[in-house]
């Protein structure tokens, strides 16, 4: 896919970003949006990067340590499946000296952005090499490739690789080699953070199995708001059951068929929660389990971290969160 700006009513957004791009650089501002990151500051020797997204970026800062000033265009809490860039994100890439991007159409929005900011900066895709599956939603397709709503093509990869640890390890090594290529005076340095960083995650892996092998077996269905916990139910010996919003994207909608078949499945399987996330509005699957007579788990993330409050700061505490939510609901 050629590097071209969302379709659609995000094209009017980049003549406008554009137009602004001046006055915002003309003023210094510095704003991020992503919370608690900020630009680096004038005669800051360290390697500026952005990331598009909370995790890439909390990935690559237990890469990159003391060495790479490291910010997210997205914000914490923020849903990548409706962001829009603004001109201060346009004035960070436009800054940056290595960009990481998530790919697999999760982050579409960021290749207008990119050229839009006329940076010369190597950009990593940090998810290429990475196992995939298809979303549940296309799993009925007699092809992989098929139009979106919008007229682009659709793959139907589920984008949310970073469930299963052994992605999210792949795409550290991917950010490490990204930032070696930026910046090859700190080649060791990065290895070493690296390979610290991934025995974290080995022993992450392990604790996540150890707690799921507590649920019995009969226990192991889930159903969740959206379509975003395919990666960690395939890896973690789950069955998914079904999704309030049956798509890869927060911004579908189920009809009412859909939600009426949801509710006998849920009733047929046993079901005994609804799992809902922090980027998508709990409010239907509060109904449907109101309706269903289950809990609803309401405190889950998935696309984006939490604040330094939320339990779900990184990585590493999102999983372990998620996981001691999902086994408390099940056993």
């Amino acid at each position: 896919m050629s590097r071209a700006w969302n379709l659609g009513i995000r094209s009017m957004g980049v003549m406008l970003l554009g137009i602004t791009m001046l006055g915002v650089a003309a003023c210094g501002d510095d704003e991020n949006s992503a919370a608690g990151d900020s630009t680096p500051e004038g005669g800051n020797d360290r390697l500026a990067v952005v990331a598009t997204t909370t995790i890439i970026a909390d990935l690559a800062r237990n890469v990159a340590g003391e060495h790479a000033e490291v910010s997210s265009l997205l914000p914490v809490n923020a849903d990548p499946h409706d962001f829009e860039p603004t001109p201060g994100d346009i004035e960070m890439v436009a800054d940056a000296e290595l960009i990481l991007e998530h790919g697999l159409e999760l982050d579409i929005w960021a290749d207008g952005l990119i050229d839009e900011s006329g940076t010369d900066a190597p950009v990593s895709v940090v998810t290429a090499g990475v196992r995939t599956i298809q979303g549940e939603e296309d799993d009925h397709e007699d092809e992989d490739d098929h139009e979106d709503e919008e007229g682009g093509e659709h793959t139907g990869v589920d984008p949310h690789v970073w469930f299963d640890v052994a992605n999210a390890q792949i795409m550290v090594r991917n950010i490490r080699d990204g930032l070696t290529i930026a910046d090859p005076d700190n080649t060791d340095a990065y290895a070493a953070n690296a390979d610290a960083y991934l025995a974290e995650l080995d022993e992450l892996d392990d604790w996540i199995r150890e707690q799921i092998a507590a649920i019995p077996q009969e226990n192991r269905k889930i159903v969740t708001n959206h379509d975003a916990f395919g990666y960690y139910v395939d890896t973690y010996d789950l069955e998914l059951v079904g999704t309030v919003i049956p798509s890869l994207d927060t911004q579908a909608q189920a009809s009412a068929q859909e939600i009426a078949a949801l509710l006998d499945v849920i009733e047929a399987e046993g079901v005994s929660a609804i799992f809902s996330e922090n980027t998508v509005n709990p409010n239907l699957a509060e109904q449907l389990a109101d309706e269903a007579g289950i809990e609803v788990v309401d405190d889950l993330y998935s696309d984006a971290l939490g604040d330094d409050e939320s339990g779900a700061g990184t990585y590493i505490d999102m999983m372990r969160l998620d996981t001691t939510r999902i086994v408390e609901a099940l056993t």
